[in-house]
């Protein structure tokens, strides 16, 4: 007989797509690694095998399902300040603490899934995922992905943590070598990046052909491509080429809304909008990042058109991801769901959406049974105090996280909460 849970006395949250949805009362039974049961009020105790079944009492917490973000560089340190070539050069075995004790990191803020969008050491995401998926280490589910992909002459060309291709074949054989390799979201440069001052955001990298065959490359491979885009053209040739996953989008035309609109069953857009409002709000300052540069990079342009575009893709029923380059000093690990308070407070979604964007909008993006509390789906869930859909903040807050599963097994516990 499978290990059976009991969550009792809960506010459940089933993020069934209600946009307005409020935590339940109810209790939450869990068989293995699923879902079996939610109910309306509390269960009744006398139909479980109380020999089988183990009671866990939150005292009227939230139960929600456990967070994702789409845009995560696992590689990067806790104690991260751009220097992507030196984490590279780094021993390996040393690196390999680090990774550790950031995917730790990731499942104790409340985070079940991450979604790879560039690694410092090729193997790093891949690793991460065997060790955690073997029990070695706690962490989150992680879909994997590689060295970043560029094309000559552009953002990342010439570095050790990218690989470059120059044509559609080259591109092909890089992402077949990838995915032979365990990569399952394979990550391409396709425009610029203000903050570089030399790649302005509305470059654009690659063309169709490149594009195509790279989806086409990783869809036989089970796997799928996403891609850093910030300017309008950029991002129209990625959706109309089959990409799955857009980071950025921060400009946005008519071609682009018109290319996004026609892929809205089976393209998400990851934002990063901490990480510009951030950054224009003057919290990289310490770390170098002056208001000269922030001029500079177009960043504070790059943010309003940001939060415009956003609003268009909401009211186009274009499916947002939440994720965004967590790991700098100025939006460090552990702070991920700062992502979906500026959904709330810039873009005006309702706390409820903002929580949809980590949570039912990736099961359906990785093909997997995750991000809602249902009968049938796998039992990553996330404990809270408090009510996220009343005040988004209340994901930040460490001493209010309770417990972490995955797979029906408890991957943290606060012991400030139970010693």
């Amino acid at each position: 007989m499978s290990p059976r849970t009991l969550i009792r006395n809960a506010r459940v949250l089933t993020c069934d797509g209600d946009p307005h949805e409020r935590p339940a009362d109810g209790d939450v039974l869990l068989d293995g690694d699923r879902i079996a049961h939610v109910s309306r009020g509390r269960l009744d105790l006398t139909e479980l095998s109380a020999s089988s079944t183990r009671v866990v009492d939150v005292h009227g917490a939230t139960v929600l399902p456990g967070l994702g973000d789409a845009h995560t560089h696992i590689s990067w340190p806790l104690d991260f300040v751009f220097d992507h070539n030196g984490v590279a050069a780094a021993p390996p075995h040393r690196h390999a603490l680090d990774v550790a004790a950031v995917v730790r990191t990731f499942v104790e803020s409340g985070y079940t899934l991450a979604i790879g969008a560039g690694v410092l050491q090729p193997q790093d995401d891949v690793l991460a995922r065997d060790a955690i998926d073997a029990g070695l280490i706690p962490g989150p589910r992680i879909v994997p992905s590689g060295l970043l992909i560029t094309s000559p002459g552009n953002l990342g060309d010439g570095a050790p943590t990218a690989l470059t291709a120059a044509n559609a074949k080259e591109l092909r054989e890089i992402v077949a070598r990838q995915c032979d390799a365990g990569v399952r979201a394979c990550k391409l440069f396709i425009s610029g990046d203000g903050i570089v001052p030399d790649f302005p955001s509305e470059d654009v990298y690659m063309d169709d052909e490149m594009l195509t065959a790279a989806v086409e490359e990783a869809d036989r491979h089970g796997a799928f491509i996403t891609v850093h885009a910030r300017g309008s053209v950029a991002v129209a040739m990625a959706a109309r080429t089959g990409v799955r996953i857009i980071h950025h989008a921060c400009f946005l035309d008519d071609t682009a809304l018109r290319e996004l609109e026609a892929r809205r069953d089976d393209l998400w857009v990851c934002p990063g909008l901490h990480y510009l409002y951030a950054m224009v709000s003057g919290h990289a300052d310490p770390w170098g990042m002056t208001p000269e540069k922030i001029d500079a990079s177009g960043y504070r342009g790059e943010l309003a058109a940001s939060i415009d575009g956003l609003r268009q893709l909401h009211a186009a029923g274009i499916r947002i991801v939440a994720g965004g380059d967590f790991g700098h000093q100025w939006t460090h690990h552990g702070t991920y769901a700062a992502e979906l308070q500026r959904y709330v407070e810039l873009v005006g979604l309702t706390p409820t959406e903002a929580i949809l964007s980590a949570t039912r909008h990736m099961g359906p993006l990785i093909g997997a049974d995750i991000g809602q509390v249902r009968p049938g789906y796998l039992a990553d869930l996330l404990v809270v105090d408090g009510d996220p859909t009343e005040d988004i903040t209340v994901l930040q807050s460490p001493e209010r996280r309770r417990a972490v599963l995955r797979n029906g097994s408890f991957a943290y516990v606060n012991p400030e909460v139970y010693p």
